[in-house]
């Protein structure tokens, strides 16, 4: 009596390779879309967190204002950049400081300057890897026709905040933040 012997043939493996090859193609395909969304995910919330932060910090120095630079009074147009004197309160003088916000050159970060009345400069670069774009509007409201006229500065501040991630395809991220900030005291 021969007694057959049960082997795997060639084209049962390549089968079973060719089964699990389409399973683990599409288990990592999901793995890389989870990956992809998360990557997504962190770019936005970074973003903003820095244009949270460069708006708080504005809002902050806007609201201590005492005499606005630029932009002037009356242009309409939007500016990339802002100064204004403001009571700066590590400052030791009694006259005010003055700051500016501008973009830097290559487009990654805002330079927050300021100067003090003894001549000192203080600079604070804020959300240096991102791209950040900075609008700025300055309005007057003229209350004379009141019993107490007043003239209030205000000025529309949009903070755009972006990133790209450069692993495995990229995702470009951005973010914008606008705040209509009314200065308290009353200044021209």
């Amino acid at each position: 009596m021969k007694c057959k012997k049960k082997a795997v043939t060639l084209i049962e493996i390549i089968i079973v390779v060719a089964i699990s090859s389409i399973i683990i193609l599409a288990v990592m395909n999901l793995f890389s879309s989870g990956m992809k969304g998360s990557a997504k995910g962190l770019a936005h919330q970074a973003n903003m967190e820095s244009a949270s932060i460069i708006m708080s910090q504005i809002e902050y120095d806007l609201l201590r204002a005492t005499t606005f630079l630029k932009p002037e009074s009356g242009v309409n147009n939007d500016f990339d950049s802002a100064s204004w004197e403001f009571n700066y309160k590590a400052s030791t003088s009694d006259k005010p400081s003055i700051v500016t916000y501008t973009k830097i050159n290559d487009g990654l970060g805002v330079c927050r300057e300021i100067k003090m009345p003894d001549g000192k400069v203080q600079k604070t670069t804020l959300a240096k890897s991102q791209k950040v774009n900075l609008i700025f509007k300055r309005f007057t409201f003229d209350t004379s026709s009141t019993k107490y006229p007043v003239y209030k500065q205000a000025m529309l501040v949009e903070v755009t905040v972006s990133s790209k991630d450069n692993i495995r395809g990229g995702t470009n991220e951005s973010f914008t933040l606008k705040r209509f900030i009314v200065v308290r005291s009353s200044i021209q």
